[in-house]
């Protein structure tokens, strides 16, 4: 009988709760990220081949699920933090994103954050989640540069991480980001409201995810390149223009405004624009 209840609450799978205790947390995330949390696929047309998998321990309790590709004589890591969306982790090699990094030389790591992908769905320490995979990086991968690509609620949860003194990332690319949640998710009625309601019952909570109130006190010298674009109607370049001001003056802070590229797709709608400002940015960094 308990294992039939396990099985129809989905506990212990890649798309539900890693276990019981955690059901509430998943039941509460659902008018956020349900639609998202079902079973993943390799994306189509990708091959396979030179990737591995790993798992990574967060502080979130959950064993994260992330594809590594090595590259031979690598500059650097990046550590790519995914956009909300059935693809997870597979974003990144869907549209190309893992392969022109790893072709420019450096080692590619993408996880799936607790609850999405082939991770299972324990409480809402996401930014802990990029914290870890940073940090796996750091250990698997020591002396290189560890760089994270982040793109709308991977890039907010990693902001949400830069002040932390543990902050394992030597450069941050953020496309697609919001100043905080309430700004993003104001498009979508119900889970803005119950966003709104947890905001009263926990001010200090909701704080915590707000990116614009971490960069005032981010890590000394940690280069950020932020991408917006003028044909964004989720993320405006005035959310960067806002997170630009809230940047700590020990931020060197970049912006790359795109003109036609759709929410978190400016290599796939503007690569001519998109690839050499992000490759020229860590390998700014990288000299530095």
């Amino acid at each position: 009988m308990g294992e039939a209840i396990r099985t129809s609450l989905a506990i212990g799978q890649p798309n539900g709760p890693a276990a019981p205790r955690w059901f509430w947390h998943h039941q509460l995330k659902r008018p956020f990220f349900g639609r998202f949390m079902k079973a993943w696929r390799w994306p189509a047309d990708v091959p396979q081949d030179g990737w591995e998998r790993v798992r990574i321990a967060s502080p979130s309790h959950c064993s994260l699920a992330a594809v590594l590709k090595p590259a031979p004589q690598a500059r650097g890591v990046v550590v790519c933090a995914h956009p909300m969306g059935l693809a997870a982790k597979g974003f990144w090699l869907r549209y190309g994103h893992a392969q022109a990094l790893h072709g420019a030389g450096y080692h590619v790591l993408a996880f799936d954050f607790n609850g999405f992908g082939e991770s299972p769905s324990t409480n809402f320490g996401y930014p802990q989640d990029v914290m870890a995979a940073g940090q796996w990086a750091r250990q698997r991968f020591p002396g290189l540069p560890v760089h994270a690509l982040a793109a709308s609620f991977g890039a907010m949860n990693t902001l949400d991480a830069i002040d932390d003194p543990r902050f394992p990332f030597d450069s941050v690319v953020a496309e697609g980001c919001a100043p905080s949640l309430a700004q993003f998710w104001k498009a979508y009625p119900f889970a803005h409201a119950v966003l709104q309601l947890a905001r009263r019952i926990a001010p200090a909570s909701e704080r915590r995810l707000r990116p614009s109130a971490h960069l005032p006190q981010a890590k000394p010298g940690v280069p950020l390149l932020l991408i917006h674009s003028r044909a964004d109607r989720w993320t405006p370049v005035a959310f960067g223009d806002e997170l630009e001001r809230a940047a700590s003056p020990a931020t060197p802070l970049k912006r790359l405004v795109l003109a036609r590229a759709d929410h978190t797709h400016g290599l796939r709608d503007e690569p001519e624009r998109w690839l050499p400002a992000v490759l020229a940015f860590l390998e700014e960094t990288q000299e530095r």
